[in-house]
């Protein structure tokens, strides 16, 4: 039985009726918190929340979201604000993935990985850290990936918006700690285990780790990964310390 060490711990995650955004809302019930999950599709949002609402008889609620909508994305945390008494952790997990390779991928494709992935994350950002910052504490989680520090052949545009996120989550860890707001940017590596992911995420929350965490990949895809020795040093230098 998983021990309950977020109960009263109030959590707002986007992209949470699939992949690691879901995994994620599962482990935050799982440690006792309460969890808002947004998602576009208002039924899907819904039938998600029964669902994990049964699983972890855990207080979940389920909002419609357009991340790439700034105003509708500050719509959802108050809902979630309002519906859970407070917001103490934003998780930014909206994430759209390549379907093409780069000289194959129309604008179309390419502006709604920019979209979702990283304009999205900055508006995320912002409009919880301007939240935290007046109510004096609050934690920021933004998903990466270790393609966003080593890049990946075939998927340019996603590589370059995990990239841009690193640089804004290293910025940020910097920049609005001293004001209370812990800033985790969490980088997955190849074929990431979600479930991993999610804990590693609850972890970060439950001990105010913020700064750059990156994730081991699935034991079945480590060859794929790059060296682990020109990782590190390929994160020290995008963060200044190597």
């Amino acid at each position: 039985m998983p021990r309950k060490t977020l109960v009263g711990t109030r959590v707002a995650i986007t992209g949470g009726t699939y992949g690691i955004g879901k995994e994620t809302a599962l482990a935050f019930l799982a440690a006792g918190a309460d969890v808002a999950i947004g998602d576009a599709d208002a039924g899907k949002v819904r039938a998600i929340t029964v669902q994990l609402n049964r699983i972890h008889r855990g207080n979940m609620v389920g909002l419609p979201v357009d991340v790439t909508d700034c105003a509708r994305f500050a719509e959802f945390l108050d809902a979630a604000e309002y519906r859970l008494g407070g917001l103490d952790v934003v998780v930014n997990a909206a994430d759209i993935e390549p379907t093409e390779s780069f000289l194959m991928e129309t604008e179309w494709d390419s502006n709604r990985q920019i979209d979702t992935n990283l304009r999205a994350v900055i508006t995320g950002s912002r409009i919880a850290g301007i939240r935290f910052v007046e109510q004096g504490h609050g934690h920021i989680v933004n998903i990466g990936s270790a393609i966003g520090v080593t890049a990946a052949l075939g998927a340019a545009v996603y590589s370059a918006t995990k990239h841009a996120v690193v640089g804004l989550g290293t910025a940020l860890h910097r920049g609005l700690a001293e004001q209370g707001v812990t800033v985790s940017t969490i980088a997955p590596g190849y074929a990431p285990d979600p479930d991993m992911v999610a804990d590693t995420i609850v972890d970060c929350v439950a001990h105010r780790r913020g700064g750059l965490v990156v994730v081991p990949p699935n034991a079945w895809f480590r060859s794929g990964m790059p060296d682990p020795v020109r990782l590190r040093l390929a994160i020290g230098r995008m963060l200044g310390i190597m």
